[in-house]
């Protein structure tokens, strides 16, 4: 496993100990997935949270159509989840590219946060984060063109697009493919603007 990755990661939140780092590092597990693999089904019961080491991770819903919408992307060094633990999932994960990745029990997780209540700050963090993102990503959803919120996906994402097909990101976007092909070279000069 690549602490240093995972420990930077849990740095960007809280200030963590010598014996709070060992303890969080014992009850992460490292994995792989290939391309396809799924790690969590919607209805199934959700038991875990998940850390990016390599590779790409979707959580996508099904809508009454029957298509699938892609809500979240996790790269490296990003975290994702249901955050329904030991209920029904409402969403589906799936590498998008072999991923190697770090599971953690939530079982486990809560008896650590009893243990060093450091934790339960590093996970409100994570809360936060996550929400504000989603507010972010629905407001901007509600007020920006598909363009612009093409262009905020290469702020975020720069390298992405190379590496997962296009009609992972139109649905991401909420868009067809078909008009994603339309607006993609205007987002991509608005990408080219903002980090110029």
């Amino acid at each position: 496993m690549s602490q240093e990755l995972l420990l930077t990661a849990l740095h960007q939140h809280v200030s963590l100990t010598s014996e709070e780092e060992a303890a969080f590092l014992a009850i992460c597990e490292e994995k792989t997935a290939k391309k396809k693999e799924f790690l969590l089904r919607t209805g199934e019961q959700n038991l875990y949270l998940y850390f990016v080491q390599n590779g790409c991770l979707r959580s996508f819903i099904i809508d009454q159509s029957g298509k699938e919408v892609n809500l979240e992307f996790a790269v490296e060094r990003y975290w994702i989840s249901d955050v329904a633990f030991h209920k029904p999932a409402l969403l589906s994960i799936q590498a998008l590219e072999p991923t190697q990745y770090v599971q953690i029990n939530v079982d486990a997780f809560e008896t650590l946060t009893q243990q060093h209540p450091v934790f339960n700050l590093f996970y409100r963090k994570l809360l936060q984060n996550g929400y504000f993102a989603f507010k972010k990503r629905m407001l901007s959803g509600m007020t920006q063109t598909a363009a612009e919120n093409y262009r905020d996906f290469l702020l975020k994402f720069p390298d992405l697009s190379q590496r997962i097909p296009q009609y992972h990101i139109a649905s991401y976007l909420g868009i067809t493919p078909e008009f994603f092909s339309t607006i993609k070279s205007e987002g991509l000069d608005l990408y080219q603007q903002a980090i110029s």
